[in-house]
């Protein structure tokens, strides 16, 4: 797979935001990706070419989704139509009595005991 200097943009877009957030350096970055930090700036900067081992693993060391950072990679996300299945839990500070759905709402009714 060929990417695009759009592809590019959007990687180095992404490690100048993740970077700051997850508090790393270019050398960290550079020893977990098996690469030289001369390479890995090479990389970023258009010097050399990027292949998709690199892209999905530097994506991966980020915590973001590949198929959603590259634009070149979106193409294969379908969207519509999709199905997702969420979880949600809570914590209430007493003894749950009763739990029900009202419409698209979960009702937790729970007896709190004030000392």
């Amino acid at each position: 797979m060929e990417f695009t200097e759009q592809d590019r943009a959007a990687l180095y877009e992404t490690w100048m935001s993740q970077k700051a957030k997850m508090r790393l350096t270019q050398m960290e970055i550079s020893r977990k990706l098996g690469v030289s930090q001369a390479e890995f700036g090479q990389l970023l900067r258009g010097r050399a070419p990027l292949t998709y081992p690199f892209v999905t693993r530097f994506c991966e060391y980020l915590k973001v989704d590949a198929a959603y950072a590259i634009p070149s990679l979106r193409v294969n996300v379908t969207v519509e139509n999709s199905v997702v299945t969420l979880c949600s839990r809570m914590s209430v500070d007493g003894d749950i009595r009763n739990v029900y759905v009202d419409g698209n709402q979960v009702v937790v009714e729970y007896e709190h005991r004030i000392c």
